[in-house]
């Protein structure tokens, strides 16, 4: 359907002049390989921000809103409905402007304020997106809180430390940053959901342009010349490196404790040492390894980060710090660039204030990648996009269990324990009451696998790899990946150069005894911690599949501090994990507001159906709070132009004309006015002569998208916000309209209907908001003077005057009309047709023209008239929720010819909902 025979659409991107044209997402370093910079693109899937695309590209853009303002009016069964029915969001077989709200809410765009302090990577591009940020704005206020805040001391209070998350910044950055921005403007819109978003790695990820030190002040100089290939995506993907986060040396332990940029003392021979606080209780670790990672994510020093997971180094900083982390299967992420501890366990993963954080992130790193073999079959399990699982009812119907080894008992009296329990059953709880089938399992009573004799305990039981692989795996990066400069390049130079924290020397020198054959049978293709780790997963996968498990779940680790041997389930089967805050502490519990987290376990490459989970339970539950201790700091806050101050309005609406008398061939312009509150959408229905004038243009006074459509003297102006874009507030510039006058005579220009739709989707509406009469005077051409002859004079006597009046000159004035509708019947039930028998009546004459019959603003008719009346009949839609009964306007315009008055009329239409059968 065809209705616009003039449009004027304002900007989409009104303050950074973007066309968001194309919004994709790249596939991952599998596609970047090769070249890092060639990105494959796949939709942003979340199926928030997909729904109702009309143009084809998994997303919603400007181009929608174009295409549906084009189809407004359409309704089911009408040609095209098909092309079009996708934005139909609130299922009323018919598009109005409550669908095109609705679609514009789904654009990734806010020109509002913009508040850093956890700011997630959607918020961030909208931003962008909107011109209210700029990646190199967003890059330096991450850098000026690190330099705020990651040296400083804080925290007062007894044991308080200095964060030290993290070790380097620079490099790249602010580079990467303009190029992001340059790009963002030349392409209309973002190469990715990460393009412009600043990341930071734990500093055991290999980066061209910063030294990966490991922790360790004895690889200070560790310049490697290529990325890690998990580093090639997120930079494929347009993802800003920010710095390197400080871990646990050569990722040994859980404290965060490490060396680099600690000074050595010659004197004792001996080299300093960091420590890794909480951001939470500075007196506490921030958990380890990548504790660096989890303190600056968690207290707003970077974006999204990055650590590794040998035997629990993502999935525990991320309980200690409240942020979600991802443990991928092992071989769904290449390690090649990584610095290693035990390639039989390590994986790479994201941790992130958000479960959304981590899919979008995940979407950027994972992949086969030829020098790990273990990543072989990946490509064929990476989905288009992890957001995809995204649903916040994915846990309704679900079966999830837990063993009883892995919650504290019942009768622990340990304090943390005592906590623990209760946290995690709450947690419990919350799962049943969002849908899911939550069972106990004591794994004493489960039977050993017939096959290897391996059991819960025994996955529970194997110990880490890291003390029989570390020397062996550590050679084969050296060889591969360190940087020529550095002179400690094998495990025996570390130990002889004295410069790594000093309580580490024993473990160091253990694993460099470590021989060849004791590698080979531990961790060689039989060796018995491979083949333990292969009979752990196929046992606990046969037990999920014979007992109807979605997944395994259980506390990640008790307030600061582990449990039992939680953390190895994922390690000692390969099967991937998300940990997701479940609850703090209480202030009569230990530790108040100390954090703790619940894990989700599932099959080999299930972690979209695990983030779908974790997804759903954050959404229900919202346990992350911000650490107090790091608040906001000058320039985290951005004033974008659509924020509002106004006080809420009370929804009066003003009309004017900029002249009233206007000669042919002018312009002037109405304004329309309205003290607004929460105005995030509206619909204008206006009546004019379109034979005095024309209409020009249409402008709104607030950001957003606008639109105007004529149809022989009718005009509908549309205008929305866009995305989470704020609504206005109190004194609102509706529309600037500017017209033509094209014939003499007089017109009125009458605002018929105001439909205002506020952010929450509730309506308003005013009907005959205000008329305007212009006069456009006819030009009544001069004759030149003439001379005739007069007569010779005569005697004959004149005419004395006389004071008889005469008749002053009069005006075309003309003919006011009254119109009324009669609607047959006046309730209906949705589907049901409706008849409007229609007259317009004048003063004298019969009234000439058409009338135009529009439902909450939508035209569904425009009949010519016969002897003053008409009649139309039309489909009455509603939504099929409730109320049972929904009023609908039934206005009707009356368009003149002539010397006739518009005028109009307003009926209720009662639609009932169908019975139930």
């Amino acid at each position: 359907m065809n209705r616009s025979k003039n449009r004027a659409v304002g900007a989409a991107v009104v303050a950074a002049g973007l066309a968001l044209s194309t919004l994709a997402v790249g596939s991952g370093p599998a596609a970047n390989a090769a070249d890092p910079a060639a990105t494959t693109t796949a939709s942003f899937l979340e199926p928030y921000y997909t729904e109702g695309d009309l143009t084809g590209d998994d997303q919603i853009t400007q181009a929608d809103l174009d295409a549906l303002n084009a189809a407004l009016g359409t309704q089911a069964g009408d040609p095209g409905w098909a092309a079009v029915s996708a934005a139909d969001l609130n299922g009323d077989d018919v598009l109005d402007v409550l669908d095109l709200a609705a679609l514009a809410q789904r654009m990734i765009y806010d020109d509002g304020s913009f508040d850093v302090i956890e700011a997630s990577a959607v918020d961030m591009q909208k931003a962008m997106n909107a011109g209210v940020i700029t990646s190199v704005e967003l890059t330096q206020d991450y850098l000026d809180r690190i330099s705020a805040y990651n040296d400083t001391l804080v925290d007062t209070g007894a044991g308080g430390r200095p964060l030290n998350a993290i070790i380097a910044t620079g490099g790249e950055a602010l580079a990467a940053a303009a190029e992001s921005d340059r790009l963002r403007a030349e392409n209309g819109g973002p190469r990715s959901m990460l393009d412009g978003i600043p990341i930071l790695l734990k500093d055991n990820y290999d980066t061209e342009d910063m030294p990966t030190t490991a922790g360790c002040a004895c690889w200070e100089d560790n310049q490697t010349d290529d990325d890690a290939f998990m580093v090639k995506g997120l930079r494929g993907d347009g993802a800003i490196i920010l710095g390197k986060a400080s871990l646990d040396e050569f990722a040994y332990g859980f404290s965060s404790t490490y060396s680099a940029g600690s000074a050595y003392d010659s004197a004792t021979s001996t080299n300093g040492v960091k420590y890794v606080a909480s951001p939470y209780n500075t007196s506490k670790t921030a958990g380890g390894s990548s504790g660096g990672t989890g303190a600056a994510i968690s207290s707003n020093l970077g974006a999204i980060g990055f650590g590794t997971d040998t035997g629990g180094s993502i999935r525990n900083p991320s309980s200690y710090n409240q942020l979600v982390g991802v443990r991928p299967t092992v071989g769904l992420a290449s390690r090649d660039g990584i610095v290693p501890l035990a390639l039989s366990q390590d994986t790479g993963g994201p941790i992130a204030r958000s479960v959304e954080d981590a899919a979008i992130a995940l979407d950027a790193v994972v992949g086969s990648d030829p020098n790990d073999a273990a990543t072989a079959d990946a490509d064929a399990h990476v989905p288009d996009s992890y957001t995809s699982y995204l649903d916040k009812d994915a846990l309704e119907g679900k079966h999830f269990a837990y063993f009883t080894s892995m919650v504290p008992p019942a009768s622990a009296s340990n304090a943390a324990q005592v906590a623990g329990r209760r946290i995690f059953l709450d947690a419990v709880a919350d799962l049943r009451a969002a849908g899911a089938t939550v069972t106990e399992i004591d794994p004493s009573t489960l039977a050993a696998d017939p096959s290897s004799g391996i059991t819960i305990s025994g996955i529970l039981g194997e110990g880490s790899g890291s003390t029989n692989e570390f020397k062996h795996d550590l050679n084969n990066y050296i060889a591969s990946h360190l940087g020529d400069d550095v002179t400690n390049n094998s495990l025996d130079a570390i130990i002889a150069s004295n410069k790594f924290v000093p309580g580490y020397k024993s473990t160091y020198v253990s694993r460099n005894a470590v021989t060849q054959s004791t590698y080979d049978a531990w961790a060689g293709p039989t060796g018995s911690h491979t083949t333990k780790i292969e009979n752990g997963s196929t046992y606990l996968t046969s037990l999920m599949d014979s007992d109807g498990l979605d997944a395994i779940v259980y506390p990640t680790a008790l307030p600061y501090t582990t449990y039992s041997s939680n953390l190895r389930l994922s390690p000692n089967t390969g099967m991937p994990a998300v940990t997701v805050p479940a609850g703090q502490t209480t202030d009569a519990e230990t530790l108040p507001g100390a954090g703790m987290n619940l894990e989700f376990l599932g099959r080999d490459y299930d972690e979209g159906d695990l983030l779908g989970y974790a997804y759903s339970y954050e959404q229900a539950t919202e346990h992350r709070t911000t650490p107090s201790l790091y608040g906001a700091i000058d320039g985290d806050v951005t004033t974008g132009p659509g924020t509002d101050t106004d006080a809420p309005g009370d929804g009066s609406v003003v009309v004017a004309a900029s002249d009233t008398t206007v000669n042919v061939g002018s312009t002037f312009t109405v304004t329309v006015d309205e003290s607004a509150d929460d105005l995030y959408a509206y619909e204008l229905s206006l009546g004019y002569d379109p034979n005095v004038v024309e209409f020009v243009s249409a402008t709104s006074g607030t950001t957003g998208s606008t639109a105007a459509s004529t149809d022989d003297g009718t005009l509908t102006v549309t205008h929305t916000k866009l995305g989470t874009s704020p609504g206005a507030e109190g004194d609102t510039r509706l529309a600037t309209l500017t017209f033509k006058v094209v014939g003499s005579g007089t017109t009125s220009v009458s605002v018929d209907t105001v439909m205002n739709i506020g952010s929450e989707g509730t309506t308003t509406s005013t009907a005959d908001a205000g008329t305007i009469s212009i006069i456009a005077p006819t030009e009544t051409p001069t004759s030149p003077p003439t001379t005739t002859p007069t007569d010779p004079p005569t005697d004959e006597p004149t005419d004395p005057p006389t004071d008889e009046p005469t008749d002053p000159p009069t005006d075309p004035v003309d003919v006011e009309t009254s119109t009324s509708a009669t609607l047959t019947p006046r309730t209906v039930v949705k589907g049901k047709k409706v008849t409007v028998a229609i007259a317009v009546t004048a003063e004298s004459g019969t009234p000439t023209g058409s009338v135009v019959v529009r439902v909450n603003g939508v035209k569904v008719a425009s009949p010519t008239l016969t002897s003053g009346e008409a009649t139309v009949k039309f489909v009455a839609h509603r939504q099929s929720t409730k109320p049972k009964v929904v009023k609908k306007r039934v206005t009707v315009t009356y368009v003149p010819t002539g010397d006739f008055e518009a005028s109009s009329t307003t009926a209720v239409l009662k639609v009932k909902a169908p019975k139930k059968k």
